[in-house]
């Protein structure tokens, strides 16, 4: 992964950008809020998501617009992040980075937000460069612009919480945990994790520039819902 990590940053040229813990406003996502204004006002969901998900970032957005995007469009499309999840990482594992590029571009469709697809559809465009003497520079900025939207992603978790056991990190599926702790915090010896409460635990056997406590917590109680309403 950490190879992937290094690609990523020769091959689409842009720097890693990750948020190191320092005091900075944190604003706690309130489901309940969330689910009814999402309820009763989709398209304004929608809109805030066409917006966290241009192509050129909107700078505009304020952080509860962010969070209300992000999390919000995990009530329009709850069911997004399972099947067809896997489905890309299959096609990831097995290097059909064509294949997985097309599978990741019909999820977005569905959910523009999803860092499920956007992760996939980044790291296809790498794969698809990868060795390449001349990369296309199309490609290229295509890998740019679903990176920066990942990115822009993590910065809207990172400003739900610093990882404490009072202040997790929310999440709208646990694929997003690990892709949060390694490209954004760039932790990626992860050790032991237990479910406490509606918090996913997880022990870390590293430390980083980003995040210096040895556990961190993640707020699943979206994830714990999505998984009730299914099975």
């Amino acid at each position: 992964m950490k190879q992937l990590l290094t690609l990523l940053i020769t091959i689409l040229l842009l720097p890693v950008t990750l948020s190191a813990q320092k005091e900075r406003e944190i604003i706690p996502v309130n489901w309940k809020e969330i689910k009814e204004v999402t309820a009763k006002e989709p398209q304004r969901i929608k809109n805030l998501v066409l917006r966290l998900s241009a192509d050129t970032p909107d700078t505009t957005l304020t952080p509860n617009e962010r969070i209300l995007a992000y999390y919000g469009q995990s009530y329009l499309t709850p069911d997004t992040e399972m099947e067809e999840g896997r489905k890309l990482d299959d096609l990831m594992n097995q290097g059909k980075y064509e294949e997985c590029l097309a599978e990741a571009k019909e999820l977005l469709k569905k959910n523009p937000v999803s860092l499920k697809a956007l992760s996939n559809a980044t790291f296809s465009v790498v794969g698809i460069l990868k060795g390449t003497e001349n990369p296309d520079e199309n490609r290229r900025k295509e890998g740019q612009v679903y990176f920066k939207r990942m990115d822009a992603i993590f910065r809207t978790i990172a400003s739900t919480g610093d990882g404490s056991e009072k202040r997790p990190f929310s999440v709208n599926a646990v694929s997003d945990e690990y892709l949060f702790m390694r490209y954004h915090l760039n932790l990626w010896q992860i050790g032991t994790q237990v479910l406490k409460g509606k918090c996913d635990v997880f022990d870390l056997n590293q430390k980083s520039e980003y995040y210096t406590s040895p556990q961190i917590y993640f707020d699943i109680t979206r994830v714990l819902e999505i998984e009730s309403d299914l099975f």
